[in-house]
């Protein structure tokens, strides 16, 4: 294969990986950005293996058609006889043609190879200029880092705790082991994240006249990319748009990787309740409107970017868009996925065509008269016309094309139908955007089976199949195994299920295991409507903290208007988390009738994280009076005595996500 050949192949491999990966993220448009930002790095990673894989592990596949070796089909039959040489003769016809033969071969020869010669100098030119152009590009990556190292060898190291104090409790929701360094500098007017083996965010001068709740979104959002690790990514896709930098396509997906990396930070840090979407959506529009040079070194990710912040914009504001984060197991079956369908690609390559015999090899094709049988073998295929041949040899190139196309096709959909059902929701009930599941099969497996161990992880399997919901009650109420109780709790918590609603309060009310009580609290509270109040507030009296803890929470995302009575009455709980939990359940519901009983609680409070969710359940409520301002100035927690100041200037709140979403207590079987 020439040197021409092997690039083309390579380029229409990589192109066809481009749309395949368009086509998957325009299926994953309803997904979360996380879900498509996945998509796009691992697309970028497999263009950087197709050149390897092409060279190592080709796969021919018959797309080409071959050609026939009967020459002799193009030779008339009233001359078959007189061209067929005399037994025991020499062909005159052959030795006559000898020298024209042999002239002939030596100026094929010489083209040849001067047509070579000629393509392999254009080849060579076309890879200087490719290596070039790429080196140019490496280089302006290579001084991008160079720049970043000066801005923060030239910048000021944050060790205020005003700045530090809000990082590490963000840091810490976030589930970040190392904070990464706080830098001001005044070369620079957006902030940015920067570095991959030891995180840094860049802050602007301008950043110490800012708010404590833009503070906290900044670095809410900064954070998250270094959770995400997106510097990582960052960086692949310039290198993968230095060695494709003449591809329109790389340089889109590039965009795009960066720009659902951003959108997928925004989702992170509204749904950990960072900040509400109409307060984080101003803060970036008037960071965006007070910068007046664009643009950041090449290895940093600037906060927003003006020419892409438009749709950004619109996500943030969008209350429909899914803002949950794709979790291991679905970044690992969209990575394989990806991953499968780029193998295929780049491991193809097209059949060899078949060489067609020398001219002189054609007498030997045309039957001698001792040779009958094969004369009229020969006469019964030579009778066929040329067109006839073409024409067959056009059918099958199509045949084989359609058959890639189909089996393309169908390895899309694939990948679509089973990496996009992870993240339909839970309470969806389009039966084309879940896996098929054979509910009999799996309910057989949950009635029977020996193995706890077993029958649990076939609860697991019913989550969000709701023709399974009668398999899960009856489980529910009468398995023998705590696991296998909790885990069918777990699977019809995310149903909707009236069914499954009655199923989980009776298990709140009566099961004897700690852990499904828990479990059927948690549920309860995921069904919002469905849920029975009373059984929630009955729950507030069970002996176990956590059943308790899980009730209250529960209760609070009921939106209620008036506080119930047992909810007041757990302010005084023994334990502490179970108070912290009442004071947040009283913050949601904000009913004032309640500011007396928070207010007594306060100031006897001595938890700190207990003392914080009643001060912020107070300031919610809009309680002002001095005897909780001196408690909270009288405070340790430097964020308790700043909330103070807020509350001493007659401002609001703000910004205040606490607690955060309570997690899946059985994400996995």
């Amino acid at each position: 294969m020439t040197a021409t050949l092997t690039f083309a192949m390579w380029l229409v491999k990589a192109t066809a990986l481009l749309m395949l990966a368009m086509g998957v993220t325009i299926g994953l448009r309803r997904a979360p950005a996380g879900a498509r930002y996945v998509v796009w790095l691992a697309t970028l990673v497999a263009l950087l293996l197709v050149p390897a894989i092409s060279s190592w592990s080709p796969m021919p596949l018959p797309i080409l058609p071959s050609v026939s070796p009967a020459i002799a089909r193009f030779i008339p039959l009233d001359r078959r006889a007189s061209l067929a040489p005399t037994p025991g003769l020499p062909d005159p016809a052959r030795l006559s043609g000898l020298d024209k033969t042999t002239s002939s071969r030596s100026t094929g020869t010489l083209t040849t190879v001067r047509e070579q010669s000629s393509e392999v100098s254009a080849s060579t030119i076309a890879f200087l200029i490719w290596a070039g152009i790429g080196v140019l590009l490496l280089s302006w990556l290579l001084l991008g880092a160079l720049a970043v190292r000066r801005i923060i060898r030239g910048g000021r190291v944050l060790a205020d705790p005003s700045w530090l104090s809000p990082m590490y409790d963000v840091a810490d929701r976030l589930d970040l082991e190392h904070a990464p360094r706080l830098v001001m500098s005044s070369a620079i007017e957006m902030p940015f994240a920067c570095g991959i083996l030891r995180p840094t965010i860049v802050l602007p001068a301008t950043a110490g006249q800012w708010s404590d709740e833009r503070r906290r979104c900044v670095l809410f959002h900064e954070l998250a990319h270094v959770r995400r690790r997106d510097l990582l990514g960052h960086t692949v896709g310039r290198i993968v748009c230095a060695f494709y930098w003449f591809h329109p396509l790389v340089w889109s997906a590039a965009k795009r990787l960066r720009a659902e990396s951003e959108r997928a930070c925004d989702d992170l840090v509204l749904a950990c309740g960072g900040a509400r979407a109409s307060d984080y959506a101003n803060h970036l529009l008037e960071i965006v409107t007070a910068v007046r040079l664009q643009g950041a070194p090449a290895t940093a990710l600037p906060m927003a970017d003006k020419r892409e912040f438009e749709g950004r914009m619109l996500a943030i504001l969008d209350p429909a868009i899914k803002r949950a984060t794709p979790s291991r197991s679905q970044t690992l079956l969209l990575t394989l996925g990806v991953g499968a369908l780029s193998l295929t690609i780049a491991a193809a390559a097209p059949s060899r065509r078949a060489t067609p015999p020398a001219p002189e090899q054609a007498p030997q094709l045309i039957a001698s008269p001792a040779q009958p049988d094969r004369t009229a073998a020969a006469d019964t295929s030579l009778s066929q016309p040329p067109t006839a041949v073409v024409t067959r040899q056009r059918t099958s190139t199509t045949k084989s094309t359609a058959t890639a196309v189909r089996i393309d096709s169908a390895l899309t959909k694939l990948v679509q139908e089973r990496i996009g059902s992870g993240w339909v929701g839970k309470d969806s009930q389009d039966p084309q955007q879940r896996q098929s599941v054979d509910t009999a099969l799996i309910g057989k497996i949950l009635r029977s089976d020996k193995d706890a161990r077993v029958r649990r992880s076939a609860a697991w399997v019913l989550q969000g199949h709701r023709d399974g919901i009668p398999l899960l009650v009856d489980r529910l109420r009468s398995d023998d195994s705590d696991e296998v109780r909790e885990m069918s709790a777990w699977a019809l918590a995310g149903m909707g299920s009236t069914d499954g609603a009655a199923a989980l309060a009776q298990a709140l009310k009566s099961d004897k295991s700690e852990e499904v009580r828990a479990t059927a609290a948690w549920g309860l509270g995921q069904m919002h409507s469905r849920a029975d109040v009373a059984t929630l507030e009955a729950a507030l009296s069970d002996p176990s903290p956590e059943v308790r803890q899980r009730a209250l929470w529960a209760i609070g995302q009921q939106q209620l208007s008036e506080a119930p009575a047992k909810v007041i009455a757990r302010l005084s709980d023994e334990h502490d988390d179970v108070r912290l939990m009442a004071a947040w359940v009283l913050g949601q519901i904000l009913d004032r009738s309640t500011i007396p009983a928070i207010r007594e609680a306060f100031l006897k409070e001595r938890n700190s994280e207990t003392l914080q969710a009643e001060f912020r359940a107070l300031l919610f409520m809009g309680d002002r009076s001095q005897a909780v301002i001196d408690r909270a100035m009288a405070h340790e927690d430097p964020e308790l005595r700043a909330r103070g100041v807020r509350m001493i200037a007659g401002q609001g709140p703000g910004v205040w996500p606490w607690p955060w979403p309570w997690p899946d207590p059985r994400p996995e079987p």
